[in-house]
């Protein structure tokens, strides 16, 4: 492993960490955004946490469960009537965020940030309930999964960074541009999506190439679309697979099936990765695996192809000040903290919140 790839990846994981045991990463300052050791020690995560003249009352999961998911926020709601901003970090945390607030008469009351492109996050920010939302590219994530894979069964090579992590940029949608942005994803949906590699001239005939979601949800079904737009452009085969469940033993079975299928390559959005290294080693040993969405840094991946999402974190802390500037109690809700996604968007929001400088490993991210 090159140094600089094993220095990135140790700065990564201590900024994981972090989030989970109520301390700040080694390489930032010790500012209120992270808590003294006393703090961490008013309750077993670390939280509530000051962060400037915000304070992050906890971060709340669900396990990809609607009805748990709203019954958070209706019981934030209830523990915390001076709640500011309720944030999803999940595609479905903030619908149910919504159904929520109008449960507890408390619509509009509360400002909510969100992530991804829900259908309900963007009429929520219609009709300006949603303040705004960190939209990923999913169609993007698909695209060029299928479309590096492939170039990699081909033979070719992939122009990968040192770092091992092939960032696609993340975007913020408010009132002022969600119209354009709906726009476009009416398109992809309507099979429109754009070519991202118009000019390529790759043959994939007779590659096969699977494509691993963590789960059902619209957010995955964007990312079909863009798989499909890349079979179609370069003739080879791909099999989208989404865990009914949302579970490992689901994403361990069908890794299993794609390698006695001899696939070619598989992406994979890992659900926990840190008990997962296992199971993607071995299926590396028998094709091309690359990690999509959420990362395994820590297996023989080829390289992680998604949001930078720590900086997707900075982005919603962003929003966050835009719709209460004046600070106040904030509430993270999602799916699983074991996923490293939620792990770094978490830090994100609470480090730009408190002001702190981007770490040098995101700088011109």
């Amino acid at each position: 492993m090159r140094r600089s790839f094993a220095i990135l990846l140790a700065s990564t994981m201590v900024f994981a960490g972090a989030i989970l045991c109520g301390c700040k990463p080694s390489s930032t300052s010790t500012s209120d955004a992270g808590g003294s050791a006393s703090d961490a020690a008013s309750s077993s995560d670390g939280f509530p946490r000051k962060a400037g003249k915000y304070t992050v009352l906890g971060i709340l999961t669900d396990n990809q469960d609607n009805s748990k998911a709203k019954e958070n926020a209706e019981t934030t709601l209830l523990t915390y009537p001076d709640v500011a901003c309720l944030v999803g970090l999940w595609s479905n945390n903030t619908p149910m965020i919504l159904a929520g607030l109008r449960s507890s008469d408390a619509i509009g009351k509360v400002k909510v940030v969100g992530f991804d492109e829900h259908a309900e996050t963007l009429a929520g920010i219609r009709e300006g309930t949603v303040y705004g939302t960190i939209v990923q590219n999913p169609y993007g994530f698909g695209y060029r999964s299928v479309e590096w894979l492939t170039t990699i069964a081909k033979g070719q090579d992939v122009d990968v960074p040192e770092s091992g992590l092939l960032f696609i940029p993340h975007q913020t949608i408010t009132s002022n541009n969600l119209q354009e942005f709906s726009d476009n994803i009416d398109a992809i949906k309507s099979g429109d999506g754009p070519l991202l590699s118009p000019e390529s001239d790759l043959d994939g005939k007779g590659v096969r190439v699977a494509f691993i979601t963590n789960s059902i949800d619209p957010f995955w079904t964007l990312a079909e679309f863009g798989c499909n737009k890349a079979a179609e452009q370069f003739g080879c085969e791909v099999d989208v697979q989404m865990p009914s469940s949302g579970s490992i033993e689901e994403q361990k079975r069908y890794l299993e099936s794609n390698m006695a299928n001899k696939l070619d390559g598989t992406a994979i959005s890992p659900i926990d990765p840190d008990n997962q290294v296992a199971m993607i080693n071995e299926a590396c040993e028998a094709m091309t695996i690359i990690c999509q969405d959420s990362d395994a840094p820590a297996s023989n991946r080829q390289f992680y192809l998604g949001t930078s999402n720590y900086m997707a974190g900075r982005a919603a802390g962003k929003l966050i000040k835009d719709a209460i500037p004046d600070g106040g109690e904030v509430m993270l809700f999602v799916g699983k903290m074991e996923v490293l996604n939620a792990q770094e968007r978490s830090q994100g929001i609470i480090d730009e919140l408190a002001d702190e400088p981007v770490p040098a490993m995101f700088q011109g991210l």
